[in-house]
């Protein structure tokens, strides 16, 4: 049964990815086209000051996904409940406090770079945004239930759900009145996802009934044990994928915010893609753990479909990139090619910090993960700084991809061995396999009358051809040979039936 939850909820997953990046690729030129680039970088710059207010969360939602699978797994409901009604209290306090300091913020628009002619705009989109913050907060005990079941798979088609009703809502309503509208358009979405979320979470968990009798300090002290390692490893990783947008904003302009957000996003879609598709493998590894299994091969294999996903984006990424931007958006654009490609070789680190920091989770050793979590936000906002101020949204991009092989290539391997004993060498030589294979994309990129495509019928077409070919070669120097045999003989299974 876990076998069948994982796949699904990777299958569903991926197509959830594939639905967010479908909106995103036919919102983002329409939405430039309605409020202008200097509105859509200030639509970015507001997203990355919100996502900011999620470092509240504490670590908290790891902690609670932890204990009440770790309850459920050993089928004591009553631990379970408990952990579920003293989180869900919990994170209302810090939704409450989030929002309010959220808020604040953004009646300073200095702070942002920001003509104080934007206060009156800011403070709208904040009033919208709150309620979000609050309700997103009061959700993560829901969530757990639904990773604790291992039911990702629900979780992606509400998600895909969410994202078309918002995406239709946006394209034909908010862009048209301008970001105040379309904060609106995304909030009354979720609310509306999120109480059928609410309902179906009674299906999968009924046994969950709020009672007084069940909120204690002690449960509290657990969590905030377990998740105390967790908050800078939170700050951390809000800094790596939101700071940018606030940095360059203050150095540059909005326009280069515009720019570097679209390169990021590409970025970011592409790096969520990779870890929806192995989100479920957080539970199951802690399933594993509480059961004693051994993990080795479990470890060697998910990482190796893992680098087979992240190989295979960013090859794409680097071939394609500089006719995809040109193509979507128009020549002023064209930086953003140069930005999306030096941060693709970030994606070949992926699958250590993905393997590294779930197994070191589930196993309750991820402490020191918070030491090396502040040494990348520290280097991360350091060389922002340095390489920013020289080179602009080129040396931004330089540095997130520099702190990646720092933080997950190196130090979170230091860590992972402090507490395993697991032969990593299979799995860097997929990672060594990726690394040629994206560096022969790169040159080859550069021959643009091989790749410059300019329409979209031709680039669809040449990244079938490509994938084609390229997609099998891929999984056969990635992939275990056994796993492959298993999945043609399934496919071929599959067309006799048919």
């Amino acid at each position: 049964m876990s076998k069948k939850r994982l796949l699904s909820s990777g299958f569903f997953s991926l197509i959830e990815k594939i639905v967010t990046v479908a909106a995103m690729l036919i919102l983002t030129p329409s939405i430039i086209t309605s409020i202008g680039s200097d509105g859509y970088g200030l639509w970015l710059l507001i997203l990355s000051v919100m996502a900011f207010f999620n470092i509240i969360e504490l670590g908290f939602p790891a902690a609670v996904q932890r204990f009440v699978t770790l309850h459920l797994e050993n089928d004591d409901k009553t631990s379970a409940n408990r952990f579920l009604t003293v989180s869900l209290l919990l994170f209302v306090a810090l939704g409450l406090i989030s929002s309010s300091l959220a808020y604040l913020m953004f009646n300073t628009p200095a702070l942002l770079g920001l003509d104080e002619s934007m206060e009156s705009l800011l403070i709208n989109v904040a009033l919208v945004f709150i309620f979000k913050i609050v309700m997103d907060f009061a959700m993560n005990p829901i969530n757990a239930i639904y990773a604790a079941y291992l039911r990702v798979d629900i979780d992606a088609i509400l998600a895909i759900i969410n994202v078309f009703i918002k995406s239709l809502l946006i394209y034909y309503i908010g862009r048209h009145e301008g970001i105040a509208a379309m904060a609106i358009c995304a909030v009354s979405t979720d609310v509306a996802v999120n109480a059928v979320k609410i309902f179906i979470s009674r299906k999968i968990y009924p046994h969950w009934k709020i009672h007084l009798s069940d909120i204690d300090v002690n449960t509290f002290k657990e969590l905030f044990n377990f998740s105390k390692y967790i908050i800078i490893m939170s700050i951390a990783k809000v800094i790596n994928q939101r700071s940018a947008p606030i940095i360059i904003s203050n150095l540059m302009s909005v326009k280069s915010v515009a720019i570097f957000g679209v390169a990021q996003n590409l970025i970011n879609h592409a790096d969520t893609l990779t870890h929806s598709i192995f989100n479920a493998f957080s539970a199951f590894f802690t399933q594993l753990v509480a059961r004693g299994s051994e993990m080795t091969e479990y470890i060697v294999r998910t990482a190796k479909m893992c680098f087979l996903v992240s190989t295979l984006l960013a090859v794409n990424i680097l071939l394609f990139s500089q006719s995809f931007i040109t193509v979507w958006l128009g020549e002023d654009f064209a930086q953003a090619a140069t930005v999306v490609s030096i941060m693709s070789f970030a994606l070949l680190t992926r699958p250590y910090a993905m393997v590294f920091r779930k197994i070191l989770i589930a196993q309750a050793n991820h402490k020191n993960l918070m030491y090396v979590s502040l040494i990348g936000s520290v280097a991360t906002l350091l060389l922002i700084f340095v390489l920013g101020s020289k080179y602009g949204i080129v040396g931004v991009a330089l540095t997130f991809t520099l702190v990646s092989y720092l933080v997950q290539f190196f130090l979170f391997r230091i860590v992972f061995n402090q507490f395993n004993s697991v032969p990593l060498y299979r799995v860097d030589i997929c990672f060594l396999i990726s690394l040629v294979l994206c560096l022969v994309a790169f040159f080859a990129s550069h021959f643009y009358p091989l790749f410059w495509i300019n329409s979209w019928s031709s680039l669809v077409m040449s990244g079938i051809l490509f994938n084609i070919v390229f997609l099998p070669c891929l999984a056969y120097l990635t992939l275990p040979k056994v796993f492959i045999v298993q999945i043609i003989t399934l496919l071929k299974k599959k067309a006799l039936r048919t």
